[in-house]
Parts: C-alpha cells; structure tokens; sequence
C-alpha cells in the first residue's frame, strides 16, 4: 500500500492523505480552501478521507461522526461520484 494519496472530488484537487506511521492512520492536507476544514484531521485509510471530502464538498460540513473524533468506516458506501 502506498504512503499517500491524492483526493480529488469533482475532479478538482481537495488535498492529499499520507500515511502516519506512528499509529497507521492517514493524515489529510488539504490542496485548496474549501477543505481546509480537514487539515490536519486522521482517517483509517484514503478512502474514508475521500468520504468526508465529498461530504464537506456537498453539505459544506464535515460528517458528524467525524466531527465526534471517530474516524469513518471503510464500510460506507460512497453515494456521489
């Protein structure tokens, strides 16, 4: 598996994940404004960071869960492409 990765949603750059290796989550940096909400933020793997992206992308919040500390299931599905 790779240390980072690139985000993109609505084929736009919303930043990168790369991996912690201190506790094997992902940590995001966001490449443009409207996602600088998850700076910094934790994920179990790239996906789940692409979830809250799109997320925040669509509601302009990031997902409640989220926002509790808990990171997001590799198990949701995405509903948005």
């Amino acid at each position: 598996m790779a240390d980072a990765y690139v985000i993109q949603v609505s084929g736009r750059t919303a930043g990168i994940v790369a991996r912690d290796s201190r506790d094997r989550s992902f940590n995001f940096f966001a490449a443009t404004q409207p996602f600088n909400a998850m700076e910094g933020r934790p994920f179990a793997d790239p996906l789940a960071a692409e979830r809250a992206a799109r997320h925040l992308a669509k509601h302009g919040n990031l997902p409640r869960r989220l926002d509790q500390n808990s990171l997001p299931s590799a198990s949701t599905p995405i509903n948005e492409k």
